[in-house]
């Protein structure tokens, strides 16, 4: 999975020119471009500050999930308790602080399609699982049996609408608990492999870290922190085109509520602010500003005011389904909106150019 990681890393005109463009401004007596020093500092951080806890964080918040499902499935109901809720929740607040690292193991063995299937805009997911449900099959009840069906049924989506979607019977309500249960033990499997893929040996954390010479994934200190910028940007960019733009439509008459994300549970705008949060927390803990001294506390201001201006937009008042049908509710949505491309020019233009990379990139390139 290396050997495909790199070839998609070599081929990202991202890399190519950022490469291109550090060389040129080392090269350049009147812009010298950032020491491997300081470019493999805030790769050191990144990833101890916030890489590894992060998906540490998933895999101790799903397996409190596990654990809360195995008690809920004792006495199914056809109403999440307050326990499972509030696990969906630490869940739902964990997986938006790695869903938009689109490298790393997650990348490997579709592990965040099989994660969290979304976008789901042909409606898969929900299909397949009205399938399974119509015809409940006891050896899918089998430990490891659900990670072997489609992406589309063995992760959070699925996992949402099992818990928080109404059952007929409490027949039907066990089997969806049970259901729930093994998709939940499927998503602590898949954030433990995380961890243990960025922490062992020859891992994650040493290829970022050991960059050059026989490493086939990061040639030098420039791809590393390219990743880091990449990741930014790619979750500013989920956040608006994947997130907000599906269910915002062109106009409020056009407005699809249910495209939008986790809206079964009602955890849309929870998950919107994790994802804020998450973004401010990997640029705090790469300490990625420090590439460009002289513009450090101009761009983090920017982007502080930026996400507070984001925050607040979203801050409507009412559920999400009602805040799209709503004129006012709807208006701040779109300006949220047009923040985040806002935010997203800072560290594509601003920053990029201030530390000598080439803009212009698109984060979700291939997908």
């Amino acid at each position: 999975m290396i050997a495909i990681t790199k070839r998609l890393l070599l081929m990202s005109p991202l890399l190519l020119a950022a490469r291109r463009a550090l060389a040129q401004s080392t090269d350049a007596a009147t812009k010298p471009g950032p020491s491997t020093e300081a470019l493999m500092a805030v790769a050191k951080k990144a990833i101890s500050g916030y890489f590894i806890p992060a998906y540490e964080n998933l895999q101790a918040a799903t397996g409190k999930l596990v654990g809360a499902m195995q008690e809920s499935c004792k006495n199914p109901a056809s109403a999440p308790d307050d326990k499972v809720r509030a696990a969906f929740t630490a869940v739902l607040q964990a997986w938006a602080r790695v869903d938009f690292l689109r490298f790393g193991p997650m990348a490997e063995k579709a592990r965040l399609e099989r994660f969290s299937f979304l976008p789901d805009p042909h409606g898969t997911g929900t299909r397949q699982l009205r399938q399974i449900l119509a015809k409940p099959d006891p050896a899918l009840l089998e430990p490891g049996a659900i990670a072997r069906k489609s992406a589309a049924v063995q992760g959070m989506p699925a996992f949402e609408a099992l818990v928080f979607g109404a059952s007929d019977n409490a027949e039907s309500a066990a089997y969806r608990c049970e259901l729930a249960l093994r998709i939940a033990e499927n998503l602590n499997l898949i954030a433990s492999e995380a961890v243990t893929e960025w922490t062992r040996e020859g891992g994650w954390r040493d290829l970022m870290l050991s960059p050059g010479g026989a490493n086939i994934v990061y040639r030098d200190a420039t791809e590393p922190l390219v990743e880091i910028l990449k990741a930014v940007v790619t979750g500013l960019q989920q956040m608006r085109d994947q997130r907000l733009l599906p269910a915002l439509g062109k106009s409020i008459e056009a407005a699809k509520p249910g495209r939008g994300a986790f809206v079964k549970s009602g955890e849309s705008f929870v998950y919107l602010n994790a994802s804020a949060d998450a973004l401010d927390q990997l640029v705090e803990q790469s300490d990625v500003f420090s590439l460009t001294p002289d513009q450090a506390a101009t761009l983090l201001a920017a982007t502080e005011t930026a996400m507070t201006d984001f925050r607040q937009s979203i801050d409507v008042g009412k559920p999400w389904a009602e805040a799209l049908a709503d004129p006012a509710s709807y208006a701040r949505l779109q300006h949220a909106f047009d923040v985040l491309k806002t935010i997203e020019d800072i560290f594509n233009f601003r920053f990029a150019e201030a530390a000598g990379i080439s803009p212009g990139f698109n984060a979700l390139d291939g997908d």
